[in-house]
């Protein structure tokens, strides 16, 4: 007896939506590993104490609790840290009185007319208003928080996302722009790059990182080649060894603590596929590729939300704007109150599995069974890469010095199937 076979034709517009489907089909719920750590901090807690914690506990940001509101008010990450060092540095031989004596209350009082509220998301949401709230909002790092208690479930950012997507992308079909290159479909920036040399010293570092608004400096040689990069989670590197006093050393000598785990700058070239360039940043698990020329010499960056921008929300005719964000949710109310719009959320939901049952129809089981399984194999560490095991155990050298108080918490969060 001949087997029959099926061929199924995609038309242009079908495969633009495969991803989108994907997004709108999963619930920010199915990324929630089986068991996670998450540290909280109390707004009460010293500035200092804070960022040791992070350190400590090899995160690179923790929730906000205000015990005299009773609910989670922001998050501390790693900018706070550098806006606190760029904010009151002067010289090696002026201590930063700030940060030794500074609540992370004063703090938040410090910054206030630059804070803005909370931006969370519920685990019912669909990843496809996760992905649009972080990128409409510039934000890097999304609590999902239960309505009923108001506790925080997990932490998403655009990286656990991409490398949720890629747990399925052998069974999805993949959209012929996946096989296109960088060139061709000119995802990234390449305008106005900030750089730095070796010999740039770690304070005006961060002031680019404050002033321009990236996460990145790609160092270069005196020819416009790439020699090695400092990013944001470098500077946590300062509260570790301890060395934040001194901002005017070279960022050659700040990036001396890196060892064996550092495989050198990732890159790519504008001729490669956008497949493989996802590929690449996934396994590599890092936030954004270099894009060199030839020469090796610094044309442009491609991030996470410039793929994720590319790839979910603009064929939905999205651009990113955070003014035309209407599914964000702002966390001003009180954090046991219900979201408002989680009944369209829902219904989204509802419209997005049955739009998703015909392009996902073949995977769809293997991928519910392998749910469970799957999800365990994210790293439960939930952090990122070999960055943060060199992180927390630079910080475990120096803990019995480092006396983080009571002010912070480490709590163990159940989810997942």
């Amino acid at each position: 007896m001949r087997r029959r076979s099926r061929i199924v034709v995609i038309s242009q517009e079908d495969e633009s939506q495969i991803l989108v489907k994907f997004f709108k089909f999963h619930k920010c719920y199915d990324l929630i590993p089986t068991s996670a750590k998450l540290v909280v901090f109390d707004t009460q807690l010293l500035v200092k104490k804070a960022f040791f914690a992070l350190v400590y506990n090899g995160v690179r940001a923790a929730p906000l609790w205000d015990s005299a509101q009773q609910k989670f008010v922001g998050m501390l990450t790693i900018t706070d840290f550098i806006k606190i060092l760029q904010m009151y540095y002067t010289s090696p031989s002026v201590t930063m009185d700030e940060l030794e004596e500074h609540k992370l209350d004063t703090w938040r009082e410090v910054l206030k007319d630059q804070e803005m509220p909370l931006v969370s998301i519920g685990p019912d949401a669909s990843l496809y208003t996760a992905i649009s709230t972080l990128i409409r909002n510039r934000i890097h790092r999304l609590p999902v928080i239960d309505p009923e208690t108001g506790n925080v479930l997990y932490i998403l950012t655009h990286k656990r996302i991409l490398r949720f997507l890629f747990l399925y992308i052998h069974d999805l079909p993949r959209p012929s722009n996946m096989n296109k290159t960088l060139r061709e479909l000119k995802i990234g920036t390449y305008d106005g790059i900030e750089t730095a040399s070796e010999e740039t010293s770690i304070i005006t570092a961060l002031k680019k990182f404050v002033e321009r608004r990236v996460s990145a400096l790609p160092m270069v040689d005196t020819e416009g080649r790439l020699v090695d990069i400092f990013a944001k989670f470098d500077v946590i590197n300062l509260a570790a060894e301890k060395t934040y006093n001194n901002l005017d050393v070279s960022l050659k000598k700040a990036n001396e603590h890196r060892n064996e785990w550092f495989e050198g700058v990732q890159k790519c070239k504008l001729d490669e596929t956008l497949f493989t360039i996802m590929e690449r940043i996934v396994r590599a698990e890092v936030h954004r590729l270099v894009v060199v020329d030839e020469e090796d010499k610094v044309i442009g960056i491609i991030s996470l939300s410039d793929l994720l921008l590319y790839l979910v929300l603009r064929p939905c005719g999205e651009d990113g704007n955070s003014e035309s964000c209407s599914s964000v949710r702002n966390r001003t109310d009180s954090q046991s109150e219900k979201n408002p719009e989680e009944p369209e959320t829902s219904e989204a939901s509802e419209e997005a599995k049955e739009g998703t049952k015909s392009s996902l129809e073949s995977s769809e089981v293997a991928m519910q069974e392998d749910t469970t399984a799957q999800q365990d194999s994210l790293p439960n560490e939930i952090e990122d890469s070999g960055e943060i095991s060199e992180t927390a155990e630079t910080a475990e050298k120096s803990s019995s010095s480092v006396d983080v108080g009571a002010g912070w918490r480490e709590v163990t969060v159940s989810g997942g199937e």
